[in-house]
């Protein structure tokens, strides 16, 4: 089975409008956006994108059906953001019941994943910070006592001229003077 092909100009409009996102400027990757005729494959990310940049200009009710859309293509934790701002846009738009359900969800994808999103002004607008906690256990066994030669280098000197033993061949010429340039 083939992939298709993404053109190059849809990823680059795609990045244009997430990068439009994180400087504050959802008008213009809205445009951005508005070019782009067929993402195929990258569905999910143009839904969540033009979403995003409808409800940060304040088109709440326009915003939900795209991040609706995302929030049901994009696989958990990735889910988490289109739900908040899913939560968001309801809530806006006066549905405080669906608001609370998306946002719901948003923590239950959370507490599954071990994900935790925190919100940090950036200019005019809030960009999510993601926070993943690990759990790390280190255990130390005490190493065998091993009895020291003199030095590594007095050994490698004394077994100079019997590389066969140790498993490995001496390396070949390959007629390259590491001397010439």
């Amino acid at each position: 089975m083939m992939i298709p092909r993404i053109p190059q100009k849809t990823v680059r409009r795609l990045m244009a409008a997430e990068g439009y996102l994180e400087l504050g400027m959802p008008g213009q990757a809205l445009r951005e956006l508005d070019k782009v005729s067929d993402p195929g494959s990258l569905t999910a990310s143009y839904s969540f994108l033009r979403g995003e940049s409808l409800k940060r200009i304040g088109r709440y009710s326009e915003a939900i059906k795209p991040l609706q859309y995302a929030a049901d293509l994009l696989p958990i934790p990735h889910s988490q953001l289109p739900w908040k701002s899913l939560g968001a846009c309801y809530r806006e738009s006066g549905q405080n019941d669906l608001a609370e359900t998306a946002e719901r969800t948003a923590d239950e994808i959370a507490s599954e994943a071990n994900i935790h999103l925190r919100f940090e002004p950036l200019g005019t607008q809030f960009n999510p910070v993601v926070h993943h906690e690990v759990h790390l256990t280190i255990t130390f066994e005490p190493a065998e006592e091993v009895e020291e030669s003199d030095s590594d280098e007095t050994f490698l000197l004394e077994h100079e001229e019997e590389p066969e033993e140790f498993g490995f061949e001496p390396p070949e010429e390959f007629g390259i003077d590491p001397e010439e340039d």
